[in-house]
C-alpha cells in the first residue's frame, strides 16, 4: 500500500503517539507486574501450593473472570470505541453525559451481579473447581474467600470505565499506575493481616477487595479535573448507551476467549492431583508479565486512536497503525517467547522456591510455563487485532472466531490433560489462541483487503532472529555445563545478553522496527524518571 506523502506523516505521526502512550501504559503496567511478583512470591512463601492456596486462587478466579468479561472483556472496548468516536463527532460536553449514563447504569447492574454472587457462591465454586466436592474443608473454604472477594467485581469495574475515559482523553498516567495499589494492597494483606486470622489465607483475600477499592479511588480526583464526569445520570436511552450495550455482548467473549480457557483449565485442574491449580496460577502470572508491559500497553493505546481514524474515514491511514502496530508486538513479543522458554526453571526457581514452594513444584510449574508460553505471540497478536474490529464497531466476527477456538481448546485440554497433566491444559489454551488470531487476521485481510506478506516475511525473520538467540543463551541453563552457577546469575545473564544479542541482530539487518521499540524504551525511561 502507497499512501501520500501527507497519508504517510499523519499515519507517522499519530504511530509515534501511540507508541509514547503505550510508553507510559508500559511504564506503570512494570511497576504493577514488579509488584504483583513481589506478591505471589509473598503468597507461595506463605502458603506455597496448599488446600489453602488452591482455595483462594479459584475463589479469585470468579471475580477476576467477571472482571475480564464484563469489565475488561466487554464494557472498556466498546465504551472506548463510542467514547472515542463521540469526543471525535461531538466535543467533550456530549461525551461526559454519555459517561455519567454509563457509569450510573454499570453501578446499578453489577450491585445487583454483586449480590447474586454472595448468594450462589457455593454453586459457583463448584462449576469452577467440580474436585473440591470430595474435600468439605477445601471447599467450604473456598466458598468463604469467594464471598470476601466478590464485591471485588463492582470496584475494579468502575476503575475500568473510569481508566477508559482517561485514556480516550489521551491521559493514560494514573490508570496506568491504578494496578500497582491492589498488588501492595495483597502483598499488605497477607503479610500483616493473614498471621492475625484465623484462617491465614483470608487476610490475602481482604487485602485484594481493599486493593480494588482503592484502584477506583485515585482514579476519580483525575476524571473531576479532566470535565464534569463525575455524578449519575438515569438517560439510558442515549444512542451512545444503546451502542455500547449493543456491542458489549460480542466483545465479552471476543476478547476473553484466553480467560475463558483459563476458567476452564482451573476447573480441569481441579480434578488433577493438589497443586495443579496453582502450578498453573503462577506460570500465567509469569506469562502475564510481558503481555501487560508490552502487549496490554500497546493495546490500550491503539484502540482510542484506532477508534478516532476511523471516524474520521481515514482508512489507509488505519491500516497503516494497524499493520505497523502489529509488526512490532512480533518483534518483541518472539524474542520474550524464546527466553522463557530457555529460562523457565531458574526463573521459577528463583522468584518462587522458598518456604512452602518445594524443587517440585517449581519443576511442575516450569513444565506448565513451558507450554503457555507457546501462545504467547498469537495472544498477543489477538489482543491487537480484536480492538482492530472494535474500532470498526465490529464485535460479532471476534466473538464467533473466539468461540469456535473455544470449543477447540476445551476438546484439546480434555485430551491433553490425562497424558500431560496441568501442562496438557496449558498446552491447549496456547493452540487455541494461535487459530483464533489466525483466523481473525484471515478475516479481517479479506475484508479490508489487507497485504500482509511483507508482514509476514517480518514476522518470520524476528522469529529466526529470536531462534538464535535461544540457541545462544542454552549452554547458558546447561546444568551439565555450568552445575555451579546459581538461579539469579543465571536469570540476570539471561536478561542481560539474549535481548542484546537479539537486537545486535535487528541492528545489522536494519529492521524497521528497531527504532519504534526505541521509541517506545526511550519514552518509557523517560516516564519512569
Amino acid at each position: 500500500m502507497d499512501l501520500p506523502a501527507s497519508d504517510r506523516a499523519a499515519a507517522s505521526s499519530r504511530y509515534t503517539r501511540i507508541l509514547r502512550n503505550a510508553a507510559v501504559v508500559g511504564a506503570g503496567t512494570l511497576l504493577s507486574r514488579v509488584a504483583g511478583l513481589i506478591r505471589d512470591q509473598v503468597t507461595a512463601y506463605y502458603f506455597g501450593a496448599s488446600l489453602a492456596a488452591d482455595a483462594f486462587f479459584v475463589a479469585f478466579r470468579l471475580p477476576n473472570l467477571l472482571r475480564r468479561l464484563l469489565a475488561e472483556g466487554a464494557l472498556t472496548p466498546a465504551f472506548v470505541s463510542v467514547f472515542s468516536d463521540r469526543l471525535a463527532k461531538d466535543g467533550p460536553v456530549r461525551v461526559a453525559a454519555f459517561f455519567r449514563s454509563a457509569v450510573t447504569l454499570l453501578a446499578l447492574t453489577l450491585t445487583g451481579v454483586t449480590f447474586l454472587g454472595l448468594w450462589l457462591a457455593p454453586e459457583l465454586v463448584l462449576i469452577l473447581a467440580p474436585g473440591f466436592r470430595s474435600d468439605p474443608e477445601q471447599f467450604l473454604l473456598a466458598v468463604r474467600l469467594a464471598r470476601i472477594l466478590f464485591p471485588y467485581i463492582l470496584f475494579i469495574s468502575l476503575t475500568a470505565l473510569a481508566m477508559g475515559a482517561l485514556n480516550s482523553l489521551g491521559r493514560f498516567n494514573i490508570p496506568a499506575i491504578g494496578p500497582v495499589l491492589l498488588n501492595i494492597s495483597m502483598i499488605l494483606g497477607a503479610v500483616f493481616l493473614s498471621p492475625k486470622m484465623e484462617e491465614p489465607i483470608v487476610g490475602l483475600a481482604v487485602g485484594a477487595l481493599a486493593g480494588g477499592i482503592l484502584q477506583l479511588a485515585i482514579q476519580l480526583p483525575f476524571l473531576k479535573k479532566a470535565g464534569p464526569f463525575l455524578g449519575l445520570s438515569f438517560d439510558f436511552k442515549d444512542p451512545a448507551v444503546k451502542k455500547t450495550l449493543k456491542l458489549m455482548a460480542p466483545a465479552a467473549l471476543g476478547v476473553a476467549a484466553y480467560q475463558i480457557s483459563v476458567f476452564v483449565n482451573t476447573q480441569l485442574a481441579s480434578l488433577l492431583p493438589e497443586g495443579s491449580v496453582s502450578f498453573l496460577y503462577y506460570a500465567d502470572r509469569l506469562v502475564q508479565f510481558p503481555l501487560g508491559v508490552f502487549t496490554l500497553a500497546l493495546s490500550t493505546a491503539v484502540l482510542p486512536a484506532l477508534a478516532r481514524v476511523r471516524a474520521k474515514g481515514r482508512m489507509e491511514e488505519f491500516e497503516s497503525v494497524y499493520l505497523s502496530s502489529l509488526g512490532l508486538q512480533f518483534f518483541i513479543t518472539l524474542p520474550a517467547t524464546v527466553g522463557l522458554l530457555v529460562m523457565a526453571e531458574p526463573l521459577v526457581a528463583l522468584l518462587f522456591q522458598r518456604g512452602e514452594f518445594t524443587a517440585q513444584s517449581t519443576l511442575a510449574t516450569a513444565e506448565a510455563l513451558w507450554a503457555y508460553v507457546l501462545g504467547l505471540p498469537f495472544l498477543s497478536g489477538t489482543s491487537l487485532t480484536a480492538r482492530a474490529f472494535f474500532s470498526l464497531s465490529d464485535t460479532k466476527t471476534p466473538a464467533k472466531i473466539a468461540a469456535i477456538s473455544l470449543f477447540l481448546g476445551l476438546a484439546l485440554a480434555v485430551g491433553l490433560m490425562w497424558p500431560m497433566k496441568h501442562s496438557g491444559l496449558a498446552l491447549a489454551s496456547s493452540l487455541a489462541s494461535m487459530v483464533n488470531f489466525l483466523w481473525l487476521n484471515r478475516v479481517l485481510g479479506l475484508r479490508q483487503g489487507y497485504n500482509f506478506r511483507p508482514l509476514f516475511k517480518e514476522i518470520l525473520l524476528s522469529a529466526f532472529w529470536a531462534l538464535l538467540m535461544g540457541l545462544f543463551l542454552w549452554p547458558l541453563y546447561n546444568t551439565s555445563l555450568w552445575p555451579t552457577l546459581g538461579n539469579l546469575p543465571k536469570v540476570v545473564l539471561g536478561l542481560i545478553l539474549g535481548p542484546g544479542f537479539y537486537f545486535s541482530l535487528a541492528y545489522v539487518f536494519k529492521c524497521r522496527h528497531l527504532k519504534p521499540a526505541g521509541l517506545f524504551l526511550t519514552r518509557f525511561r523517560g516516564r519512569k524518571k
